[in-house]
């Protein structure tokens, strides 16, 4: 979404903005949570791709993407950017937010990332800090993506997924098994989640070209 503007993958992202947009007609979806049932399913390249293609939208809304994966977080190594604090240290030690928020250079967009991993990630994300900082990012940004560890080795995501309006379940094709599937569901229904959708990936396919060329 940053590199290659013009990619089917770019426009399936895109695609995927719409979709989420067109859910808030009754109840506006500003704070969404990205998780996966199990590592390595491609969760935190799809929650940096949707940051930025709602960046772009037309519409300049502002979009705040946060690494709340204080287990290993990803985001800042992935986007080549190092970082001083972040979401555990404004929970922890109630760092000023602007001190921990970064511009990476993209036009509506910003980063907070994990900071220092703590020793109690659950207990940070469950904590009525977090619900307080939550409050107050919300009425800075009009979107707010959630990067969260996989649903079922840890919980996580399911605390902080019944605090966000939504919570997208990524699945990587012929990798994860349909059973480990419904388990995580079943994990984040009980953490009272709220499940809007989910996005396959690792798909190969052939695009034909009476398509492609509008993409």
């Amino acid at each position: 979404a940053f590199y290659d503007l013009q990619s089917p993958v770019t426009e399936q992202y895109r695609t995927l903005r719409t979709n989420i947009q067109a859910l808030s007609t009754s109840k506006p979806i500003k704070t969404i949570t990205i998780t996966s049932s199990t590592h390595g399913e491609g969760k935190t390249i799809t929650a940096i791709n949707l940051a930025i293609s709602m960046a772009r939208d037309l519409d300049k809304k502002s979009v705040l993407l946060v690494d709340a994966d204080m287990r290993r977080a990803r985001i800042t190594k992935y986007l080549g950017i190092k970082s001083e604090i972040g979401l555990a240290d404004l929970i922890t030690n109630g760092n000023n937010i602007d001190d921990a928020l970064l511009n990476i250079g993209i036009d509506n967009l910003t980063l907070l990332p994990a900071g220092k991993i703590p020793h109690n990630p659950a207990e940070l994300l469950g904590s009525a800090k977090l619900k307080n900082l939550i409050s107050v990012l919300k009425a800075k940004y009009d979107y707010i993506i959630f990067d969260t560890p996989p649903i079922v080795p840890v919980t996580d995501a399911g605390l902080l997924g019944s605090q966000t309006d939504g919570t997208i379940m990524v699945i990587q094709a012929n990798r994860t098994q349909k059973g480990v599937v419904k388990h995580a569901e079943l994990i984040l229904k009980q953490a009272q989640a709220k499940l809007i959708g989910y996005i396959l990936t690792n798909i190969q396919y052939h695009i034909p070209a009476y398509i492609y060329r509008y993409l």
